[in-house]
């Protein structure tokens, strides 16, 4: 028989880093459960020299198996005697699935992808392109929205290659919201290998705190002080020690309103890609509605309305206090 090969996809911010820290220091209990997570092609915890190789322009004409990672990865798997694989890197939703056809004719290829609500979606992503030293974001969330296509959003898009290259039963869609999740993602994600228990796992590493949702306040002076963070030694440090602080003062810090979208904002989103979520649900889960619609979207903080646009000269300085205080 095949082995079963698990592509974790993404999407992004949904829990993707936890996953990937849970299944990187735990070899023993995936072992366990008939799960091998390679080693090849392994950067953060996660496969992204395998997604970057499938992305790089260099190697676009190369056949799968003549790719330096894949080709070393191919052999790991041929060594192990685990009967399923997973490889997990959120990137692998970029990448065109035509360059993985071939793994068909060795494996029995399973894609999974947890959708997230637009709205919470949206706040959560922009959080980390701001926090994130290669995207250094500036713009305001509501400018963001307007300027960007936000193709990441657009489930049915997304998966319909990869149906169509693997069909539509290797989809495994699954809906990232705590009603569907009500023991938390692991245990979910792992039923989809047949465990009916979760074993024992240790921690994960402390690089998931890099992906912590700063508040609005120190949110907001990341953003204006993007501009002049021009030294990428030491950024991640910098953005985890603001996290770090930030999550000890989050009352302190909710005077703006960065970051965060409107209850208008939100039901709009979820109106604009309700037709997208709805098909992708409705292709591989069977449904007939959209998991998020716009009438169940939650309200922002109450007093949204009174927050500040934008950080003033107040802000600045209670942040920069703080860092300065407590770093």
């Amino acid at each position: 028989m095949k082995k079963r090969l698990f592509l974790h996809i993404g999407s992004h911010k949904t829990a993707t880093t936890f996953l990937q820290s849970s299944f990187a220091n735990n070899p023993a209990a995936m072992a366990g459960l008939g799960i091998l997570y390679p080693h090849t092609g392994m950067i953060f915890q996660a496969h992204f020299k395998l997604s970057g190789e499938l992305r790089a322009p260099a190697l676009a004409q190369r056949p799968l198996e003549l790719l330096p990672e894949w080709s070393a990865l191919l052999a790991e798997i041929d060594g192990s005697p685990m009967p399923n694989v997973l490889l997990s890197s959120e990137d692998f939703s970029w990448a065109d699935p035509q360059r993985l056809s071939v793994l068909a004719d060795h494996f029995d290829v399973q894609v999974i992808f947890y959708l997230r609500s637009p709205d919470s979606h949206l706040e959560s992503y922009y959080n980390q392109l701001v926090k994130d030293f290669g995207t250094r974001e500036t713009r305001t969330i509501e400018t963001y929205i307007i300027e960007e296509a936000l193709a990441f959003l657009d489930t049915s898009k997304m998966l319909r290659p990869w149906a169509q290259v693997f069909g539509d039963a290797a989809i495994k869609l699954r809906i990232f919201d705590k009603a569907n999740l009500p023991e938390g993602i692991l245990p979910d994600f792992l039923s989809l290998f047949g465990a009916k228990t979760l074993p024992f796992l240790r921690a994960p590493s402390d690089s998931i705190q890099h992906k912590v949702s700063l508040p609005p306040d120190a949110l907001e002076y990341l953003r204006l002080s993007n501009p002049f963070l021009q030294r990428q030694t030491g950024h991640h440090e910098y953005v985890l020690r603001l996290i770090q602080i930030a999550q000890s003062h989050v009352d302190l810090l909710q005077d703006t309103r960065s970051g965060l979208l409107s209850l208008r904002a939100r039901q709009m989103l979820r109106t604009r890609f309700r037709h997208s979520q709805l098909m992708a649900t409705k292709a591989y889960l069977g449904a007939d509605r959209s998991p998020f619609p716009a009438t169940d979207a939650p309200p922002p903080p109450a007093d949204f309305d009174l927050r500040k646009p934008e950080a003033d000269a107040r802000v600045m300085g209670k942040v920069a206090a703080l860092l300065r205080n407590e770093g």
